[in-house]
């Protein structure tokens, strides 16, 4: 198992994925590339009201909100980069504004060659509390033909 790829969004189950990868890749000797995917749904998460109206408003200042998601995600990345310390890490941050989330991921671990993706059970937009899985990684783990590690 050469790459492991590990989509995150700064959730509790996402950073237990990142630490699962980094044993899986420590015992195995793989690559792990860690992925933030930026979408509307993301980029919309900075404003309190829903995203049909942030969509539908022409009064947002809309390459500031980008900016915004940009460096927050940069953000992401660097801390999981510090949190898999020595192993060996790349940080990808995959702008997609048109595409479906899980859809991103699996085209991107199509892309990069990745062996294994693993990623959280629910991530920050899911309803973890009534969810066993929220519906990225459930989306993942129907349109993949890769292997996923689901962490909880």
């Amino acid at each position: 198992m050469k790459t492991i790829l590990v989509p995150i969004d700064g959730s509790a189950n996402s950073e237990r994925a990142l630490l699962k990868a980094k044993e899986l890749a420590d015992c195995l000797g793989s690559k792990i590339i860690v992925l933030n995917v930026i979408s509307v749904r993301s980029t919309v998460s900075y404003y309190h009201f829903n995203a049909r109206l942030a969509q539908d408003s022409m009064a947002l200042d809309w390459p500031e909100i980008i900016k915004k998601t940009k460096a927050d995600s940069q953000e992401l990345l660097d801390k999981a980069k510090e949190m898999l310390g020595d192993s060996n890490v790349e940080t990808v941050m995959l702008e997609e504004y048109g595409e479906e989330m899980a859809r991103s991921i699996v085209n991107f671990a199509n892309e990069c060659g990745a062996d294994l993706i693993v990623m959280g059970s629910n991530g920050l937009g899911s309803l973890s509390k009534r969810l066993y899985m929220g519906s990225v990684t459930t989306r993942v783990l129907h349109i993949t033909d890769k292997p996923v590690l689901v962490i909880q």
